[in-house]
């Protein structure tokens, strides 16, 4: 099959390693894959990426993809249901063709929009005015996702947010267990970081942004409440930080608040090998209850013993007894589950091995990479007409 992905984003977010998972799975049994990304890659040029292609989305549109047998892509496999993408998606049916357009989901669009504006889906549906090109447009997302021959969603629990009728697929990440290795901690690093021998420390990996603000600033809450109590616990934390997001709170950066931003994705396996406890905060809340949280699975596939609430992927996981799951994620239960894991290192540690276990056998390629390949097979039409080949910009 000939594959074009297209990515709302760069090449270094977690949907980019996502779709690169996929990518190179597909790539290696065989099909013609191209990746479309916003900017990562010059105009004009085709990088070459563990056996598929990637290209700039401006690039993707005006010179076309050239797969090896001369046919127009067979499958355009958006990220996202975003106005980027549905811009991207028109364009490209229209210039270079595709025999099937599938839209992926990887969180709840609705709820984003909603915390990103400040307007209900409702009401914007009512507003004549422009609209971030990152979001959803209120008016034409559903539209868009009808047109779909099909739906991938990271986790099953996107499920309630697919039109009736479409086909769907849970497509869950496939995790690279060699780069997200179990392994002795990088002492360097713990020294660098300023980390007594006997500090315990709370890893969290992930970009402030509006859907999850509170949720963040809870687990902050959650580790002031345990050094208050004398513990001798640290938190460790990467990803961009809105300071506004934490105003009034006690517990900022100093030697138990340890925030290092944006760091380089191979620096990530020896950050999150300090960590004695993870952290995945949120309840089930109409954001969270649709969302599979990109780090979760790599804590799982790093063997770290995991907290999180019961939504999501929370319920599977409890019922593998592969993470501690909380019926409620509020910082006082957040602060007790942490200290229980700490103060019984033995069953963490055999819940973390479970938790392995669990990666294993959900986001391992061997698994993955056959269903999606299937899923697309399903999709794409017996016969299509394809219109010629002509360049194109953005249409909008």
């Amino acid at each position: 099959m000939n594959i074009l992905f297209a990515n709302y984003g760069q090449s270094d977010n977690n949907s980019a390693y996502h779709i690169a998972g996929f990518a190179g799975g597909l790539a290696a049994r065989g099909h013609d894959v191209c990746v479309a990304v916003a900017k990562s890659v010059p105009d004009g040029k085709f990088e070459s990426v563990d056996g598929f292609r990637m290209a700039s989305h401006r690039t993707a549109l005006k010179t076309g993809v050239s797969f090896a047998d001369g046919r127009p892509a067979d499958v355009l496999h958006v990220w996202t249901p975003r106005e980027t993408m549905r811009q991207f998606a028109m364009s490209h049916a229209a210039a270079w063709g595709h025999a099937a357009l599938l839209v992926h989901l990887e969180d709840n669009e609705e709820a984003i929009f909603e915390r990103f504006t400040g307007c209900s889906l409702e009401k914007a549906c009512t507003l004549d005015q422009p609209w971030p090109k990152g979001l959803i447009h209120p008016v034409h997302f559903k539209p868009f996702l009808q047109s779909a021959k099909g739906v991938t969603m990271v986790h099953r629990c996107l499920e309630p947010l697919v039109p009736v009728g479409l086909p769907r697929q849970e497509i869950v990440p496939v995790m690279n267990f060699r780069f997200f290795a179990s392994g002795p901690q990088n002492q360097n690093l713990r020294s660098e970081l300023g980390l007594a021998p006997t500090t315990r420390v709370v890893v969290f990996n992930g970009n402030d942004h509006a859907a999850a603000a509170m949720d963040i600033r809870q687990l902050y809450e959650a580790v002031d409440t345990l050094i208050e109590r004398g513990m001798d616990v640290a938190f460790v934390r990467t990803g961009h930080v809105l300071p506004a997001n934490y105003d009034g709170l006690h517990f900022r950066p100093g030697h138990r608040c340890i925030e290092l931003g944006y760091v380089e994705r191979s620096s990530i396996p020896d950050i999150m090998r300090l960590a004695d406890v993870v952290v995945q905060p949120g309840d089930g809340d109409y954001f969270n209850a649709h969302r599979l949280p990109a780090k979760v699975p790599e804590y799982l596939t790093m063997g770290k013993p995991l907290i999180m609430g019961e939504t999501n992927i929370g319920r599977e996981l409890a019922m593998a007894d592969a993470a501690l799951v909380l019926p409620g994620m509020s910082p006082a239960h957040m602060a007790e589950a942490i200290a229980s894991l700490l103060n019984a290192p033995d069953e963490a540690a055999a819940m973390a091995a479970r938790g392995r276990e669990f990666a294993r056998s959900r986001f391992s390629g061997e698994v993955v990479i056959p269903l999606l390949e299937s899923f697309y097979r399903s999709c794409i039409p017996a016969a299509v007409s394809r219109p010629p080949a002509k360049s194109c910009e953005l249409r909008h």
